[in-house]
């Protein structure tokens, strides 16, 4: 987990299209997709959350 926060952080684009539906994370659930969306939507440093 910590890995893919740590690539959105450097690559914030995916986050939209997570939102969109373009792109998925392998391995995680519905729910932890919508965790890390809504994480990175209202938060402008999603790792404090993740700790």
């Amino acid at each position: 987990m910590q890995e893919i926060i740590r690539f959105l952080v450097e690559h914030p684009e995916v986050i939209e299209k997570l939102q969109n539906g373009t792109v998925s994370l392998i391995g995680f659930s519905e729910l932890e997709v919508k965790a890390v969306v809504k994480v990175f939507s209202e938060s402008t440093e999603p790792l404090g959350y993740w700790k």
